[in-house]
């Protein structure tokens, strides 16, 4: 969920205090077991996150500056058709 700038800014000029106590209060009215996935969808989301983080443990990296470049140049090329 977005945040609009002008609440965020709002909620940055709180008190520490303030803003820990609504986090708290808004943190306790989501239902965290209600993410809207089937069991197989969150074994096979489980699966994915754990071949990355062994590739990642395993070099198989890519520099964030290559994908970024990448990413841009696919925008561009789809901005052009």
């Amino acid at each position: 969920m977005a945040v609009p700038p002008q609440l965020l800014k709002q909620l940055l000029a709180l008190d520490e205090p303030v803003r820990l106590e609504i986090a708290h209060a808004l943190l306790a009215s989501v239902d965290a077991d209600d993410d809207g996935m089937s069991d197989a969808d969150r074994e096979k989301l489980h699966a994915a996150i754990d071949r990355s983080l062994a590739q990642g443990d395993a070099g198989q990296t890519v520099p964030f500056d290559e994908v970024m470049a990448a990413l841009r140049a696919k925008r561009t090329a789809r901005a052009t058709r």
